[in-house]
């Protein structure tokens, strides 16, 4: 099999705002270690997918940090003229790919993910790799631990195939963010699974996909394919993008195929989705508090606390998450975490606060 790693690296990452900013977005951002998310998750591809077999799907603006950070060249890069969610993404990586490499079996992985180990990592993908070359279109399921409320899930059916301990089931439904409730019950029935936003294709078999249930913008997109490595290349998949739909791949194609099948996921996943993440993968103190960075502080409780320079002082404060980070100090009661883009746009309207974001 042909494999080519498709990173979707072009976030804005917001909910790690004031770390993260438009001009250095989380995935750029060491939040584990000294390696970045997208580096990291070179890294841990690169075991399967050589550098010249890897494909970052980003902004213009963001090319040069991204060379900069990764050591990726030019043609590492598929270019997005502007952000219309992961479908047109994956359909414009799709497209390059069937033109250079029809064959190919495309790997979609997102350039912000925390996974542990990286061996089980690489295993669970060389097993959907496998799958995929039968016409499925793969994804990865990962067992949940917790109620979370801030994931999609999907309940799986019956198994296809067993590997070892990693068993492939049938999707039966994708289903959206739950309340508290609902993802209890999906927690204690077992057949629930988090929806990674991982998958695995034939580049044939996701471009038929799209031509079935994306028809407009599958015509658009062989209509650019003629385009690719041309003078005009530039031009048309700007204008291609501005016709194409602002959809997710799961709303688009994943809930309405028949031909799903879900990796049962055996390796530690992340989609490091806010600072709350951080309480999962770091030690917390006899207190409860999370610090990263210089931190004094005196009846303090149960708080995330960073500082990329300088000092944060607490007193008499408990579930809050505080960020000082360049020129800009968030402090946020942990339950209103998940708010924090209501709280960017507030600033967003200011002329003198957009230079913080």
């Amino acid at each position: 099999m042909e494999l080519y790693a498709i990173i979707l690296a072009g976030g804005i990452g917001e909910r790690f705002w004031p770390v993260s900013r438009r001009t250095f977005p989380k995935q750029f951002v060491p939040l584990f270690g000294k390696d970045s998310l997208i580096e990291q998750t070179r890294k841990r591809i690169s075991r399967l997918c050589p550098l010249n077999q890897q494909r970052y799907i980003i902004p213009y603006e963001m090319a040069n940090l991204l060379k900069m950070q990764t050591g990726v060249k030019q043609q590492n890069i598929i270019f997005e003229p502007m952000g219309k969610n992961t479908a047109p993404a994956i359909g414009l990586a799709a497209t390059y790919l069937a033109n250079s490499a029809p064959d190919a079996i495309m790997i979609v992985l997102p350039a912000d993910h925390y996974i542990k180990p990286v061996n089980t990592f690489i295993s669970n993908i060389k097993v959907a790799c496998k799958i995929a070359q039968q016409g499925y279109l793969v994804t990865f399921g990962i067992p949940p631990n917790r109620p979370e409320t801030g994931y999609g899930y999907i309940q799986i059916g019956d198994v296809i195939e067993r590997y070892g301990k990693i068993t492939i089931h049938r999707a039966v439904e994708f289903k959206e963010k739950p309340s508290l409730d609902i993802a209890l019950a999906y927690l204690q029935a077992k057949r629930f699974l988090w929806n990674s936003g991982m998958f695995v294709f034939r580049v044939s078999s996701i471009l038929e996909a799209f031509r079935t249930f994306l028809p407009d913008f599958y015509v658009e997109l062989m209509n650019f394919q003629q385009y690719i490595g041309t003078k005009q290349e530039e031009l048309m998949l700007k204008r291609m993008y501005e016709k194409a739909p602002t959809t997710s791949i799961d709303y688009a194609v994943m809930e309405k195929a028949k031909n799903i099948a879900v990796v049962k996921a055996n390796f530690l996943w992340d989609d490091v989705g806010s600072w709350l993440a951080l309480e999962r993968h770091f030690l917390t103190q006899a207190s409860g508090n999370v610090i990263l960075g210089e931190h004094y502080g005196v009846d303090t409780k149960d708080s995330i606390i960073y500082s990329d320079s300088g000092v944060v002082a607490t007193l008499g404060v408990e579930n809050l998450v505080i960020v000082k980070a360049k020129d800009a100090v968030l402090v946020a009661d942990k339950k209103r975490v998940g708010d924090l883009k209501a709280l960017l746009r507030t600033i967003a309207t200011s002329k003198s606060g957009k230079r913080f974001l």
